[in-house]
């Protein structure tokens, strides 16, 4: 009588991933005025207001507007980074709107990349972006939802999404990434 025996090839079976690694790049979100361009009027008390209320919403936000480092995956010939941490659930989105537009204020999201002679890549994530995420936007099953941006005149500059958790009926930014094309990226990259 005779045994057989088969054994699986473990790298036949398991899917091949793209590995993470630390990147040269942290990702940073800043509450800012709306530029002066766009805003109906600026004074040095609406400006000394809006100081103000930056820095109430940083406070609230705690480590929302701190750079978050990110890893990064390349997948063909993009990359793509990934803020390595979750952000704390300080801030809800449905407090930070009315905060954002009662005070002409708007949240910039950055690229921000090492190296000196390097270049950053900057994003605005608006007010309406964030009730569309709120209103129009369904949670999946592990009830986050996402986003993204970008510059409708510049696609070279890639994109960046922004992941939300509804918690408590409530939506908190999550995180951040970054998607851009390998070549575009490797010129924003001096050393």
């Amino acid at each position: 009588m005779s045994f057989i025996t088969s054994k699986q090839n473990k790298v036949m079976t398991e899917t091949a991933r793209p590995s993470a690694t630390r990147s040269r790049v942290t990702m940073k979100i800043d509450v800012v005025p709306i530029p002066t361009g766009a805003s109906l009027s600026n004074n040095i008390e609406k400006r000394a207001a809006q100081e103000r209320n930056i820095n109430q919403i940083k406070t609230l936000g705690r480590d929302l507007f701190e750079g978050n480092n990110a890893i990064v995956t390349e997948q063909g010939s993009s990359r793509l980074y990934q803020t390595a941490d979750l952000y704390s659930e300080s801030l809800s989105i449905e407090k930070l709107i009315p905060m954002l537009t009662s005070n002409d204020l708007t949240l910039r999201l950055n690229a921000v990349r090492s190296g000196i002679h390097s270049s950053s890549t900057c994003m605005e994530l608006k007010s309406g972006t964030l009730a569309d995420i709120v209103q129009k936007i369904q949670a999946d099953e592990r009830n986050e939802k996402t986003t993204s941006v970008s510059i409708p005149t510049s696609k070279e500059a890639g994109k960046m999404f922004i992941g939300v958790k509804l918690k408590g009926g409530n939506h908190f930014i999550q995180k951040l990434d970054y998607e851009i094309s390998g070549d575009q990226d490797d010129k924003l990259h001096v050393e």
